[in-house]
């Protein structure tokens, strides 16, 4: 299983995760999706159970319950995340710790996990629950919750200095004029081959308006379509995503990323196909 206990050398117990295949990251809309969903979710659950795979998790995950939403669905989203354990794999989405570890000397066929987010897995290794289980995540995201007014500004104050990073570089004439016909992109850098080509038509076509949510969007998908096999994201991401492929294909760039779906065109229920038939090949 991905996040378990281990007892090492000392005689000490520790907490440890691994990347495991398939790989799956939900947006923000999927993780409701499927918490409110009772059908839906269990039939997430069963497939992702039986394919051995992990859902992705990051710190931005949580960040987005600090929203205007009623407890009932906070507490809805709790119990989802919880039924997911221990098939999850806690990320840090950060695209300069991605481009990092993908600069070291490296087979290039061998498959990078995520960058991991060690403080968010001890963070969780350290919530016990009051029964059987070794651990829990509900208690965290009750408390992240709770404090739903003071996260959420900072989580928003970070997302417009990100939006405002990028709408700077589409100011940059020389940027946007590399990007008519940018064909340099690193073998290898997987997340900077991707942000390049998610921005790109950003660059080249200034009526796109790029605001604070934006920002986080833009390392939700960065990320996750590196290193994930499966992905629901928002409609825009897709198309993103889509044309990027397309590209990568016209420049023959040797780069396998992550099946991206929206709720639009039955997404959904192709993911969850998707999924399943993970199952079937296991």
């Amino acid at each position: 299983m991905p996040v378990r206990f281990e007892i090492n050398r000392a005689g000490l117990l520790e907490v440890r995760q691994s990347f495991d295949f398939p790989a799956v990251y939900l947006d923000h809309w999927a993780v409701r999706l499927f918490s409110t969903d009772t059908a839906l979710g269990n039939r997430f659950l069963a497939s992702l159970r039986a394919s051995g795979g992990a859902l992705v998790i990051s710190h931005m995950n949580l960040a987005e319950l600090t929203g205007p939403e009623d407890p009932q669905t906070v507490e809805q989203a709790a119990q989802f995340l919880e039924s997911v354990l221990p098939n999850a794999y806690f990320a840090m989405f950060d695209l300069q710790q991605a481009i990092d570890q993908e600069s070291q000397p490296r087979e290039l066929r061998t498959r990078l996990p995520a960058p991991p987010d060690i403080e968010l897995l001890r963070t969780i290794g350290r919530e016990r629950p009051d029964d059987m289980r070794p651990f829990t995540i509900a208690n965290l995201i009750r408390v992240i919750a709770a404090h739903r007014d003071h996260l959420g500004t900072l989580f928003r104050e970070s997302n417009q200095r990100m939006a405002d990073r990028i709408n700077h570089v589409r100011l940059d004439a020389d940027a946007v004029e590399q990007a008519r016909d940018f064909r340099g992109h690193p073998v290898g850098l997987a997340s900077r081959a991707v942000m390049q080509e998610l921005m790109r038509p950003t660059l080249l076509d200034q009526r796109l308006r790029i605001v604070a949510n934006d920002g986080a969007d833009f390392m939700h998908a960065i990320v996750s379509i590196v290193y994930c096999d499966f992905v629901l994201l928002d409609r825009r991401w897709e198309e993103l995503h889509a044309r990027m492929v397309r590209r990568f294909a016209e420049l023959r760039y040797p780069l396998s990323v992550a099946q991206v779906f929206s709720r639009r065109h039955d997404g959904v229920e192709r993911f969850l196909l998707a999924l399943e038939a993970r199952r079937i090949e296991r």
